[in-house]
């Protein structure tokens, strides 16, 4: 018993030897040596700052908790009659800029030939002029500021003139229709334009007839919110998508009800209209929330509006 204490001494004693000569012959470790500092800055700062504080020490403060994205609230009840801040309950300054610079594109390619725009593109250039009047005039009445306002209300005026004058495809109304694009083109490229002199005070039925308006309606629903929404997959790719598309509804069915507008006043023509703005107001908080189901019911809210709209008046 004795001999094997023996044995396991002398083997811990050679194992501590063996791990002191590795400590000893390793390297020492080179550190940098402190800064010294001269004695025009150390004579700023306290040699202990904790001798001059007055008062009891701050207690940590807890981590703000982020609260909870609110889900968007639907537009007040007087929205179709307007009013500063009611626009920006139906479409943001976003949509309004992206809807802008997408009706560029077609104005562009509506008057890039002069035989074009003859051959039918005037009716395109039409339906473009049209929604770019709208949504400048929505711009000139948003609530709260955004891009191409100081242009907004010399804008709407000349769009609208120009839409106006390409129901017809003349030399005359061409060239018109290529300079409000070639001024459109200015303003995107984030140049302006001249807004010198008192636009002119126009009411929403001078601002665009309701029949290009009412087309891109239909785009809206037939080529986008009704596909978009045929399945989960596909509203969850399109989503962005969808929700530029639902603000836009929204905010047209808005301004065809406005005072100026035929049936305007008309009970079985306003329901219609405004189910299809509540509808996409809908879409809009599907979009925020992920929320396939309701996004399909507000969507079909709005295809039924639209149907029940077309049985009783044509544009």
């Amino acid at each position: 018993m004795q001999s094997r204490r023996h044995i396991w001494t002398v083997l811990s004693l050679g194992l501590l030897t063996l791990v002191a000569t590795f400590v000893a012959a390793a390297p020492p470790v080179k550190r940098a040596r402190p800064p010294k500092f001269p004695k025009s800055v150390t004579d700023v700062f306290f040699p202990d700052a904790r001798e001059k504080l007055v008062g009891d020490k701050p207690q940590r403060v807890a981590p703000a908790v982020e609260a909870p994205v609110p889900a968007i609230e639907n537009a007040p009840t007087d929205a179709p009659s307007g009013g500063n801040g009611a626009w920006s309950k139906l479409i943001s300054a976003e949509a309004i800029e992206d809807e802008i610079k997408a009706q560029e594109r077609l104005l562009g390619a509506a008057v890039a030939s002069a035989a074009g725009f003859k051959g039918g593109g005037y009716q395109q250039a039409r339906a473009a002029l049209s929604v770019l009047a709208v949504l400048f005039a929505i711009d000139a009445e948003y609530g709260q500021p955004m891009r191409w306002q100081r242009e907004a209300a010399v804008a709407r005026d000349q769009f609208a003139r120009a839409g106006f004058n390409c129901k017809v495809g003349t030399d005359a109304s061409f060239k018109e229709a290529q300079a409000r694009h070639e001024e459109l083109a200015t303003l995107v490229r984030g140049g302006s334009l001249d807004a010198r002199g008192k636009p002119a005070e126009s009411g929403w039925s001078q601002v665009a007839d309701r029949a290009p308006l009412m087309k891109r309606l239909e785009q809206a629903y037939e080529q986008g919110l009704a596909p978009w929404t045929a399945s989960s997959g596909e509203f969850n790719r399109r989503l962005d998508r969808v929700a530029h598309e639902a603000q836009l509804v929204a905010a047209l069915a808005a301004v065809i009800q406005r005072d100026g507008y035929e049936f305007a006043d008309d009970e079985s023509y306003r329901e219609p209209a405004e189910a299809m703005r509540t509808g996409a107001i809908a879409v809009r908080e599907a979009t925020a929330n992920k929320n396939f189901d309701q996004a399909r019911q507000a969507v079909s809210q709005i295809g039924k509006s639209c149907t029940t709209c077309h049985e009783g008046y044509r544009n």
